[in-house]
């Protein structure tokens, strides 16, 4: 039978997420070494595989907390608003994460593009993130064209993948840049042109 953890194991595991989820976002995951995650957690390198199996596994919990955090919940139709006010929003809020992180891009999208032909695991769960924010913004948008306030006969999935692109690649010009404008543009061009 395992030992339980102490708290002050509990906070060794947690300031390791904290570093790692910080250190992908910054450097992506090829930039980060093992070495770098406990050092910026203050951790011995040797506690580093009593919480975690590899950096792989790091990496996936970074994803998952990552996706956590995008207010998807700020669709949902038991929020108040309309499906339309939820929808600009979340886009909203996603796009003013760029106001602290417009240097970093999306994790999600950076770890799309350097992760692919290094772990099938984290592939899987970066584009289950993407899939989700599709799936989520896709009810929204059907519930705002059964209210009028959204128009178009593209069906709802499609015109979700098309925004979460059009934000990834805007995140990523961001990133490239320093500059946050593609991000504030993709958001004037959806929810002024697109979301009609």
């Amino acid at each position: 039978m395992p030992r339980p953890k102490s708290s002050t194991s509990a906070g060794t595991r947690q300031r390791l997420s904290d570093a790692a989820l910080d250190l992908f976002h910054m450097r992506g995951y090829n930039g980060t070494s093992v070495q770098d995650i406990v050092a910026a957690a203050g951790a011995p390198k040797g506690t580093f595989y009593n919480h975690f199996a590899s950096k792989e596994d790091l990496a996936l919990d970074s994803v998952a907390r990552y996706s956590a955090a995008m207010g998807l919940e700020m669709l949902d139709e038991r929020r108040a608003g309309t499906p339309r006010e939820r929808i600009v929003g979340h886009l909203r809020y996603i796009t003013g994460l760029g106001d602290t992180m417009g240097d970093r891009g999306c994790l999600l999208g950076n770890f799309a593009s350097e992760i692919p032909a290094h772990s099938d695991a984290l592939r899987a769960a970066v584009d289950a993130g993407l899939s989700r924010w599709v799936a989520v913004l896709a009810v929204a948008i059907e519930q705002a064209r059964a209210a009028g306030e959204v128009h178009g006969d593209e069906p709802a999935g499609d015109l979700a993948g098309f925004i979460v692109s059009s934000y990834e690649g805007a995140a990523a010009r961001a990133k490239a840049s320093g500059d946050l404008t593609a991000l504030h543009e993709f958001l004037t061009i959806t929810t002024g042109r697109i979301l009609t």
